[in-house]
Protein backbone atom coordinates (compact mmCIF):
# COMPACT_ATOMS: atom_id res chain seq x y z
CA UNK A 1 0.00 0.00 0.00
CA UNK A 2 2.82 2.67 0.42
CA UNK A 3 4.43 1.52 -3.03
CA UNK A 4 1.05 2.25 -4.48
CA UNK A 5 0.50 5.18 -2.02
CA UNK A 6 4.09 7.15 -3.58
CA UNK A 7 3.46 5.74 -7.68
CA UNK A 8 -0.26 7.77 -7.00
CA UNK A 9 2.17 10.74 -5.94
CA UNK A 10 4.43 10.38 -8.40
CA UNK A 11 2.13 10.09 -11.46
CA UNK A 12 -0.02 12.86 -10.11
CA UNK A 13 3.32 14.92 -10.34
CA UNK A 14 4.12 13.77 -13.57
CA UNK A 15 0.90 14.07 -14.88
CA UNK A 16 1.04 18.20 -13.58
CA UNK A 17 4.13 18.36 -15.39
CA UNK A 18 2.41 17.91 -18.83
CA UNK A 19 -0.40 20.79 -19.31
CA UNK A 20 -1.76 19.54 -22.87
CA UNK A 21 -2.37 16.44 -21.44
CA UNK A 22 -4.16 18.20 -18.05
CA UNK A 23 -5.96 20.62 -20.73
CA UNK A 24 -7.46 17.70 -22.53
CA UNK A 25 -8.20 15.57 -19.80
CA UNK A 26 -9.89 18.17 -17.50
CA UNK A 27 -10.85 21.29 -19.59
CA UNK A 28 -11.74 20.62 -23.06
CA UNK A 29 -15.13 18.53 -22.84
CA UNK A 30 -16.52 21.83 -20.18
CA UNK A 31 -14.78 24.00 -23.42
CA UNK A 32 -16.92 22.51 -25.95
CA UNK A 33 -19.93 23.16 -23.58
CA UNK A 34 -19.25 26.54 -23.47
CA UNK A 35 -18.51 26.75 -27.55
CA UNK A 36 -21.49 24.60 -28.66
CA UNK A 37 -24.07 25.89 -26.18
CA UNK A 38 -22.78 30.23 -26.84
CA UNK A 39 -23.64 28.75 -31.01
CA UNK A 40 -26.75 27.01 -30.29
CA UNK A 41 -28.03 28.22 -27.34
CA UNK A 42 -30.62 26.18 -25.19
CA UNK A 43 -33.69 27.54 -26.08
CA UNK A 44 -36.58 24.86 -26.22
CA UNK A 45 -36.15 23.02 -29.46
CA UNK A 46 -38.80 20.74 -31.39
CA UNK A 47 -35.65 19.02 -32.61
CA UNK A 48 -34.47 17.84 -29.36
CA UNK A 49 -37.94 16.91 -27.99
CA UNK A 50 -38.82 20.42 -26.54
CA UNK A 51 -35.84 20.62 -24.70
CA UNK A 52 -32.79 23.10 -25.35
CA UNK A 53 -29.79 21.86 -27.03
CA UNK A 54 -27.45 21.95 -23.67
CA UNK A 55 -30.21 20.16 -21.79
CA UNK A 56 -30.43 17.94 -24.53
CA UNK A 57 -26.37 16.44 -25.06
CA UNK A 58 -24.80 17.50 -21.44
CA UNK A 59 -25.13 13.81 -20.50
CA UNK A 60 -23.60 12.54 -23.58
CA UNK A 61 -19.97 15.71 -23.43
CA UNK A 62 -18.47 12.90 -20.73
CA UNK A 63 -18.06 10.69 -23.54
CA UNK A 64 -15.54 13.21 -25.21
CA UNK A 65 -13.63 12.89 -21.55
CA UNK A 66 -13.69 8.83 -21.66
CA UNK A 67 -12.44 9.07 -25.17
CA UNK A 68 -9.06 11.24 -24.93
CA UNK A 69 -7.83 9.88 -21.96
CA UNK A 70 -9.08 6.40 -22.73
CA UNK A 71 -7.51 6.15 -26.94
CA UNK A 72 -4.80 9.24 -26.86
CA UNK A 73 -3.59 10.67 -23.47
CA UNK A 74 -2.87 6.99 -21.03
CA UNK A 75 -1.61 5.10 -24.30
CA UNK A 76 0.72 7.60 -24.73
CA UNK A 77 1.64 8.14 -21.34
CA UNK A 78 2.23 4.80 -20.90
CA UNK A 79 4.21 3.91 -24.10
CA UNK A 80 6.40 6.92 -23.18
CA UNK A 81 7.33 4.91 -19.74
CA UNK A 82 8.20 1.92 -21.94
CA UNK A 83 10.07 4.06 -24.19
CA UNK A 84 12.17 6.06 -21.86
CA UNK A 85 13.34 2.51 -19.81
CA UNK A 86 10.96 3.40 -16.94
CA UNK A 87 9.14 0.15 -16.92
CA UNK A 88 12.57 -2.00 -17.16
CA UNK A 89 14.32 -0.23 -14.17
CA UNK A 90 11.22 -0.93 -12.04
CA UNK A 91 12.02 -5.04 -12.95
CA UNK A 92 15.21 -4.17 -10.96
CA UNK A 93 13.33 -2.67 -7.64
CA UNK A 94 10.68 -5.04 -5.34
CA UNK A 95 8.11 -3.00 -6.80
CA UNK A 96 5.10 -5.16 -8.45
CA UNK A 97 4.26 -4.16 -11.87
CA UNK A 98 0.62 -4.22 -10.64
CA UNK A 99 1.51 -1.17 -8.30
CA UNK A 100 2.63 0.74 -10.80
CA UNK A 101 -0.17 -0.56 -13.25
CA UNK A 102 -3.07 0.52 -10.43
CA UNK A 103 -1.77 4.33 -9.45
CA UNK A 104 -1.60 5.20 -12.96
CA UNK A 105 -4.64 3.59 -13.77
CA UNK A 106 -5.92 5.61 -10.65
CA UNK A 107 -4.57 9.01 -11.53
CA UNK A 108 -5.75 8.99 -14.97
CA UNK A 109 -9.25 8.15 -13.45
CA UNK A 110 -9.45 10.58 -11.01
CA UNK A 111 -8.32 13.40 -13.50
CA UNK A 112 -10.86 12.12 -16.42
CA UNK A 113 -13.73 11.60 -13.80
CA UNK A 114 -12.99 15.42 -12.60
CA UNK A 115 -13.01 16.14 -16.23
CA UNK A 116 -16.95 14.84 -16.49
CA UNK A 117 -17.98 16.78 -13.44
CA UNK A 118 -16.30 20.03 -14.56
CA UNK A 119 -18.46 19.62 -17.93
CA UNK A 120 -21.82 18.86 -16.04
CA UNK A 121 -21.21 21.36 -13.83
CA UNK A 122 -20.39 23.97 -16.70
CA UNK A 123 -23.43 23.14 -18.14
CA UNK A 124 -25.94 23.29 -15.09
CA UNK A 125 -24.30 26.79 -13.90
CA UNK A 126 -23.57 28.24 -17.38
CA UNK A 127 -26.54 27.50 -19.45
CA UNK A 128 -29.28 26.19 -16.15
CA UNK A 129 -29.36 22.82 -17.07
CA UNK A 130 -31.25 20.86 -14.12
CA UNK A 131 -29.61 18.17 -12.75
CA UNK A 132 -31.96 15.18 -12.73
CA UNK A 133 -33.32 12.79 -9.91
CA UNK A 134 -30.85 10.01 -10.82
CA UNK A 135 -27.23 11.90 -11.13
CA UNK A 136 -26.08 8.96 -8.79
CA UNK A 137 -26.78 6.73 -11.32
CA UNK A 138 -25.50 8.98 -14.34
CA UNK A 139 -22.28 9.50 -12.56
CA UNK A 140 -22.20 5.41 -11.51
CA UNK A 141 -22.29 5.07 -15.41
CA UNK A 142 -19.70 7.52 -16.19
CA UNK A 143 -17.43 6.09 -13.91
CA UNK A 144 -18.15 2.46 -15.23
CA UNK A 145 -17.65 4.05 -18.55
CA UNK A 146 -14.10 5.57 -17.93
CA UNK A 147 -13.09 2.32 -16.26
CA UNK A 148 -14.10 0.35 -19.54
CA UNK A 149 -11.74 3.09 -21.65
CA UNK A 150 -8.78 2.90 -19.49
CA UNK A 151 -8.82 -1.06 -19.69
CA UNK A 152 -8.86 0.02 -23.17
CA UNK A 153 -6.42 1.79 -23.29
CA UNK A 154 -4.07 -0.16 -21.26
CA UNK A 155 -4.20 -2.42 -24.30
CA UNK A 156 -3.87 -0.03 -26.91
CA UNK A 157 -0.63 0.81 -24.78
CA UNK A 158 1.14 -3.04 -25.49
CA UNK A 159 -0.17 -3.04 -28.68
CA UNK A 160 1.59 0.72 -30.09
CA UNK A 161 5.25 0.03 -30.89
CA UNK A 162 6.00 3.83 -30.39
CA UNK A 163 4.58 7.33 -29.18
CA UNK A 164 4.51 8.52 -32.95
CA UNK A 165 2.12 5.12 -33.49
CA UNK A 166 0.02 5.93 -30.29
CA UNK A 167 0.04 9.74 -31.35
CA UNK A 168 -0.90 9.09 -34.71
CA UNK A 169 -3.54 5.99 -34.73
CA UNK A 170 -4.75 7.82 -31.26
CA UNK A 171 -5.84 10.69 -33.39
CA UNK A 172 -7.90 8.74 -35.91
CA UNK A 173 -9.32 6.24 -33.26
CA UNK A 174 -10.63 9.59 -31.48
CA UNK A 175 -12.33 11.27 -33.67
CA UNK A 176 -14.16 7.85 -34.62
CA UNK A 177 -15.21 7.63 -31.36
CA UNK A 178 -16.40 11.51 -31.08
CA UNK A 179 -18.14 11.75 -34.56
CA UNK A 180 -19.85 7.86 -34.06
CA UNK A 181 -21.18 8.84 -30.55
CA UNK A 182 -24.12 10.49 -31.91
CA UNK A 183 -23.56 13.29 -29.11
CA UNK A 184 -22.64 16.07 -31.91
CA UNK A 185 -23.79 14.59 -35.21
CA UNK A 186 -27.30 14.19 -35.65
CA UNK A 187 -27.66 10.55 -36.20
CA UNK A 188 -31.54 11.20 -38.23
CA UNK A 189 -29.76 12.67 -40.59
CA UNK A 190 -27.56 9.77 -41.25
CA UNK A 191 -28.82 6.71 -43.45
CA UNK A 192 -30.05 3.58 -41.80
CA UNK A 193 -26.49 1.66 -42.60
CA UNK A 194 -24.44 4.12 -41.37
CA UNK A 195 -26.47 4.35 -37.81
CA UNK A 196 -26.54 0.60 -37.75
CA UNK A 197 -22.50 0.84 -37.76
CA UNK A 198 -22.36 3.76 -35.43
CA UNK A 199 -24.23 1.37 -32.96
CA UNK A 200 -21.47 -0.90 -32.66
CA UNK A 201 -19.03 2.27 -31.24
CA UNK A 202 -18.39 2.00 -27.60
CA UNK A 203 -18.50 5.64 -27.41
CA UNK A 204 -21.59 5.60 -29.20
CA UNK A 205 -23.07 2.98 -26.50
CA UNK A 206 -21.64 5.02 -23.44
CA UNK A 207 -23.95 7.85 -24.57
CA UNK A 208 -27.58 5.65 -24.78
CA UNK A 209 -26.45 4.38 -21.64
CA UNK A 210 -25.81 7.85 -19.46
CA UNK A 211 -28.99 9.24 -22.02
CA UNK A 212 -31.35 7.01 -20.43
CA UNK A 213 -30.37 7.29 -16.85
CA UNK A 214 -30.32 10.96 -17.45
CA UNK A 215 -33.96 11.02 -19.08
CA UNK A 216 -35.00 8.57 -15.62
CA UNK A 217 -35.13 5.59 -17.31
CA UNK A 218 -34.29 2.55 -15.05
CA UNK A 219 -30.94 0.94 -15.18
CA UNK A 220 -32.96 -2.57 -16.32
CA UNK A 221 -33.61 -0.62 -19.64
CA UNK A 222 -30.27 -0.02 -20.24
CA UNK A 223 -28.68 -3.90 -20.68
CA UNK A 224 -26.96 -4.12 -24.27
CA UNK A 225 -24.91 -0.65 -23.08
CA UNK A 226 -23.96 -1.47 -19.94
CA UNK A 227 -22.96 -5.44 -20.79
CA UNK A 228 -20.81 -3.71 -23.19
CA UNK A 229 -18.94 -1.48 -20.63
CA UNK A 230 -18.43 -4.24 -18.20
CA UNK A 231 -17.63 -6.32 -21.13
CA UNK A 232 -14.90 -4.10 -22.09
CA UNK A 233 -13.58 -3.42 -19.21
CA UNK A 234 -13.17 -7.61 -18.46
CA UNK A 235 -11.43 -8.31 -21.66
CA UNK A 236 -9.18 -5.33 -22.14
CA UNK A 237 -8.31 -4.72 -18.88
CA UNK A 238 -7.31 -8.74 -18.73
CA UNK A 239 -5.63 -8.30 -21.90
CA UNK A 240 -3.95 -4.87 -21.20
CA UNK A 241 -2.37 -6.52 -17.33
CA UNK A 242 -0.74 -9.35 -20.08
CA UNK A 243 0.51 -7.09 -22.35
CA UNK A 244 1.59 -4.34 -18.94
CA UNK A 245 3.40 -7.42 -17.82
CA UNK A 246 4.99 -8.45 -21.39
CA UNK A 247 6.16 -4.74 -22.03
CA UNK A 248 7.98 -4.66 -18.09
CA UNK A 249 10.08 -7.61 -19.64
CA UNK A 250 11.20 -6.15 -22.93
CA UNK A 251 14.26 -4.33 -23.22
CA UNK A 252 13.99 -0.90 -24.61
Amino acid sequence: MRQYRALVVASSLNRLREPVGLFFSLFFAPLLVVILGAIFGNDPNPQYGGLGYVDATLPAFTSVVLAIVGVMLLPINQVEYRETGALRRLTLTPMRPVAFLAADLTVAFVIGFAGMLVALAVGVVGFGVELPDSIGLVLLAAALGLAAFLALGTTLAGLYPSTGAATGVGNVLLIILMMSSGAFVPLDVLSEGVRRVFDLSPTRQFVLLVDGLWAGDPWSDQLVPTVVMVGMGVVFGILGAMLFRRAMRVRP
